[in-house]
């Protein structure tokens, strides 16, 4: 497994010079006790203890972050990146030859997880039945997936995020099209059961701290016949009893103290819960491991983290923001390490 990480998610020599810096500029803005205890969640808001112990994060303090990130964040990355806030899709040893190819591959991603699902084949039943595809964006950020789809299938799209700046900026971009965006917690929806041909999550299952209701819901929200399309952060898969190493768990740790994550699963993990749902048959539960072919995007974002566009707008941002910046590199050493996965897993629901 490390040979593997290090042929297909090597950083630059640069890069390698920088680990150690990143190291310590995260814990400049944690607690003492680190990243053992990150992993766990135990990170405290304000840095406060209780009996000489870290408190841990809850829920609420998780979302309230999270969303409060990308407030701060979004902006930035819009600026540089673009509408779209998730990995680039590449072919397995692709060397890009230019910043717009990263640009490109992020459509790349989106029309590579539609393929999995089989979203082609659930627009055209709905077409057929006379009627428009229903889609859910779970963790929708701006909006950029929302308007590629309403776009390639003219579908009605809800998305949903737990930033209300996400949420007015992508309703500004989407006018025109059928999609609305909502600043509204994914987990815990007032939508009937079955609402949605098409439910799709692109990088938001890692920030959900409760797995199994998060794919309850998905599941739940999802109309028969219809497809679940989850695209995530994992750690990688484990023998039953095992568990991750002390250096990895620490990686991951530090990970999610800067991007206000809770614990990790694995792609085994996901294919589980979504086995035990109702209408998913597991012969119809498809998961696969997209890192060598997401591998030379966060050398990239980290790249354009240092352009003066960049610099400039992590001057204006608040510690979030620099922190998110700092966990590039930590995101390059959990690739490098074999321990951080990037999974799609696609799930479609039978007819009743």
């Amino acid at each position: 497994g490390h040979l593997c990480a290090r042929r297909y998610a090597a950083p630059m020599p640069m890069h390698r010079l920088l680990y150690l810096p990143a190291a310590l500029l995260c814990q400049a803005f944690a607690p003492p006790r680190a990243p053992q205890h990150y992993w766990l969640g135990r990170v405290p808001e304000g840095r406060r203890r209780l009996g000489g112990r870290v408190q841990a994060r809850t829920d609420a303090q998780l979302k309230r972050g999270i969303g409060e990130f990308y407030d701060e964040s979004s902006g930035i990355w819009e600026e540089v990146w673009g509408e779209h806030m998730h990995h680039g899709y590449y072919r397995e040893g692709e060397k890009p030859a230019s910043f717009a190819r990263h640009v490109e591959a992020q459509d790349d991603m989106i029309e590579k997880a539609l393929e999995l699902c089989g979203a082609d084949g659930v627009a055209a039943r709905c077409r057929r039945d006379g009627r428009r595809l229903r889609v859910l964006d779970v963790g929708c950020g701006v909006g950029g997936s929302s308007r590629y789809i309403a776009r390639k299938y003219g579908a009605d799209v809800v998305g949903l995020t737990l930033s209300p700046k996400q949420a007015a900026r992508g309703n500004e971009l989407s006018q025109g099209l059928n999609v609305t965006l909502k600043a509204e917690d994914a987990t815990s929806t007032a939508f009937a059961d079955g609402s949605f041909d098409l439910v799709w999550s692109l990088e938001s299952g890692e920030h959900m701290p409760d797995k199994p209701r998060f794919v309850e819901e998905l599941a739940r929200l999802c109309a028969p016949g219809g497809a679940v399309s989850c695209v995530t952060w994992c750690h990688r898969d484990l023998e039953p009893d095992k568990r991750l190493g002390r250096v990895e768990r620490a990686v991951l740790g530090a990970i999610n103290y800067c991007y206000y994550l809770p614990k990790w699963c694995s792609g085994a993990d996901y294919r589980s819960l979504f086995g035990k749902q109702p209408g998913f048959a597991s012969s119809k539960i498809v998961v696969e491991d997209w890192t060598r072919n997401i591998a030379p995007f966060w050398p990239a974002v980290f790249r354009s983290a240092l352009r003066w566009r960049s610099l400039r707008g992590l001057m204006r941002t608040g510690i979030r923001t620099a922190r998110g910046a700092v966990a590039i590199l930590l995101m390059i050493v959990g690739y490098r390490i074999g321990t951080v996965k990037f999974v799609a897993v696609a799930a479609n629901r039978e007819f009743s």
